[in-house]
């Protein structure tokens, strides 16, 4: 699997600076909007941890 830089601590999928997911899925986040900045893009696959290590 290819490895994903993150650095969003509080996604369960998140350890050091990788995403640990099987698959991830990213949508843009404004419908009917061209995407052309990785800023106009959101992960779907995020889930807040419940609780802190």
């Amino acid at each position: 699997m290819p490895r994903i830089k993150c650095e969003v601590d509080d996604c369960i999928y998140q350890e050091g600076t990788e995403c640990k997911a099987s698959s991830i899925q990213v949508r843009p986040t404004v419908e009917d909007h061209m995407t052309t900045i990785s800023d106009d893009t959101a992960c779907e696959t995020f889930k807040p941890r419940t609780s802190r290590r």
